[in-house]
């Protein structure tokens, strides 16, 4: 009798060490995944950041040719009409 209420003892440290066990690794995963999760969510707002930049280095750059091109098509009308009135 006082070996089977032993090995009843012995079999519930058993389940209670495997308990503590299974919550360790359990913890440790959920630490792991948190990690990877705000290193996951950094890379993006970082990655966001950039493409808001680039959005606006082509707007700016769409910009200064717009501007050039309204400059070069003045420029050829003027140089147009000045050898037109040149060839009357």
């Amino acid at each position: 009798m006082a070996n089977l209420q032993k090995e009843t003892v012995s079999k519930k440290d058993n389940v209670e060490e495997e308990k503590s066990t299974i919550l360790q690794k359990l913890a440790s995963e959920e630490a792991n995944l948190m990690e990877e999760k705000k290193n996951l969510v950094s890379l993006r707002e970082k990655l966001q950041s950039k493409l808001q930049e680039e959005v606006e280095i082509k707007k700016k750059n769409i910009q200064k040719l717009r501007a050039e091109i309204a400059d070069l098509k003045f420029s050829c009308e003027r140089l147009s009409k000045s050898i037109k009135f040149e060839a009357k």
